[in-house]
């Protein structure tokens, strides 16, 4: 009977030290994986972000630059960050900044917007044969009407005038309907005076266009 009350005791005292130690060995590897560090940091990111994207959208392009920055800062490697800090620098006239971020991305992630954009930042600097290749680029991820009649644009600021109308018929493939389209090539035909192919493609026009109400 003695001993089986001291044996209880021995329990209770070394039950009573567990849960009073400062070192619970027990607490300390039940709580080993649960470092919230990670999850802060990225929920501080995204208030970051949340911030530059409205200073962004407010066209706050000094206070978005600053906010994105901020961004980078914690998470260097952030492409949404890179991406609309290249465009803020844009719009601030900054195409030198704006090329190198966007350059940094098209390294890391690149899509068929990210080259457009390239293409618009370097024909502001007047490097159109770099423009046009980003603009090729975005074209093979991604062929739109609207990229065509770019790389039209950038080919008449070169003064390749039959490669502006290669341009120009591929983005009639693309959207055969679109009638301003249509109108650049008749303008095309006309300037090289083509009279024979300006009134055949307007021939098309009209058969787009509906009839006049009488």
């Amino acid at each position: 009977m003695i001993w089986a009350t001291l044996v209880f005791v021995g329990l209770a005292i070394i039950t009573w030290r567990i849960a009073h130690t400062s070192f619970n060995g027990l607490a300390h590897w039940l709580n080993a994986g649960s470092d919230n560090t990670e999850v802060t940091q990225e929920s501080e990111i995204g208030k970051l972000i949340a911030t530059a994207d409205r200073y962004f959208a407010e066209r706050k392009w000094l206070a978005a630059e600053k906010a994105y920055l901020k961004v980078l800062k914690a998470d260097h490697k952030n492409m949404a960050a890179f991406r609309r800090l290249g465009m803020t620098y844009s719009y601030l006239h900054n195409y030198i900044d704006a090329a190198d971020c966007i350059e940094f991305v098209i390294k890391h992630d690149p899509t068929a917007v990210d080259f457009q954009n390239l293409a618009t930042v370097l024909h502001h600097q007047d490097k159109l044969s770099p423009a046009i290749e980003a603009m090729r680029r975005s074209l093979e991820l991604e062929p739109s009407l609207l990229r065509y009649v770019s790389l039209s644009k950038l080919h008449a600021a070169t003064g390749d005038r039959q490669s502006q109308l290669q341009a120009l018929l591929a983005a009639h493939e693309v959207e055969r309907r679109d009638v301003s389209t249509i109108k650049l090539i008749i303008d095309w035909y006309k300037h090289n005076q083509d009279m024979d192919l300006s009134k055949a493609w307007q021939h098309k026009l009209d058969q787009l266009s509906p009839p006049p109400i009488r």
